[in-house]
């Protein structure tokens, strides 16, 4: 038994001398009957043991730690997001509050208005064209008038009463305000197609035609004259001439209201060359 012990006890020195504890040592050799490799190869497992359940616990920790991490980040994302859309909803319900209608039809409603805009610029600027237009024609009627006025200016027999440097001076001064008044341009152009202007040729050539007559037959002409006027009139007040008519017909309004001012002042002519007596044209 003595030495058996003191086996033991060299068992258990050098298990000391590798680290282990006495008891350690003691235990583990009576678990392996007193063996010194089994006794190591005891120690070991359950050091590998310890070690293993030492990780064991904490990767447990570990674990725990993280999923206590994400809880939290899981938590504070929710109530980022609750805020975020809270946030969102209060500002859709602002919004909703302060446009009561869906934007396309808002921008249709912009589109209509625009649309209405521009029609009546459109309808201002015709208005104004046709004004514009209106006061070129009278400019052309006055400009007519003014030149019939000094071209009949010697038909006034009172200035034969009148001395001939009076006569002279007159006359001079008559033609100089028909120079100036030839100056001034007034042309107001009308649009026409082919068969318009064709028309207004032909009416041109009839009136050419009459006033070449009027020399020879001063009373028919006078009568042809107002068969024409009356032919482009509207309200007939005589006799027409129906080749007239027919050709006045297929002219623009614009050309027959000239032709008729024309037509009117031949005949003014005709009256006051009845009355000097002394036609010159």
């Amino acid at each position: 038994g003595s030495r058996l012990t003191d086996k033991a006890q060299a068992v258990v020195d050098e298990l000391v001398s590798f680290g282990y504890g006495v008891q350690t040592a003691v235990e583990a050799l009576q678990k392996t009957d007193f063996n010194m490799d089994k006794a190591c190869d005891h120690l070991l497992a359950e050091q590998r043991k310890k070690e293993k359940e030492g990780k064991k616990g904490e990767k447990e920790k570990e674990s725990k730690k993280e999923e206590e991490t994400k809880t939290k980040t899981d938590n504070g994302s929710v109530s980022s997001a609750s805020s975020t859309s809270g946030s969102q909803h209060a500002n859709m319900s602002a919004a909703n509050n302060t446009r009561d209608v869906p934007v396309r039809l808002v921008r249709n409603r912009s589109i209509d208005d625009f649309n209405d805009q521009m029609v009546h610029m459109l309808d201002e600027i015709e208005r104004r064209v046709e004004q514009l237009r209106e006061t070129a024609g009278l400019l052309e009627q006055e400009k007519e008038s003014i030149v019939d006025m000094l071209a009949n200016f010697n038909l006034n027999t009172e200035l034969m009463r009148l001395g001939a440097g009076d006569r002279e001076d007159i006359n001079a001064t008559a033609n100089r305000l028909m120079a100036r008044t030839r100056a001034v341009e007034v042309l107001v152009s009308t649009p026409r197609n082919s068969e318009q202007q064709q028309a207004l040729s032909q009416v041109n050539t009839l009136i050419e035609g009459m006033i070449n007559k009027m020399s020879d037959d001063l009373t028919n002409t006078k009568e042809q004259c107002r068969r024409f006027l009356n032919a482009c009139s509207p309200e007939e007040t005589g006799p027409i001439d129906q080749r007239f008519q027919a050709q006045v017909i297929e002219c623009t309004a614009d050309d027959q209201k000239k032709i008729r001012r024309k037509l009117a002042q031949i005949i003014t002519q005709i009256e006051r060359a009845e009355r000097t007596c002394i036609p010159q044209w």
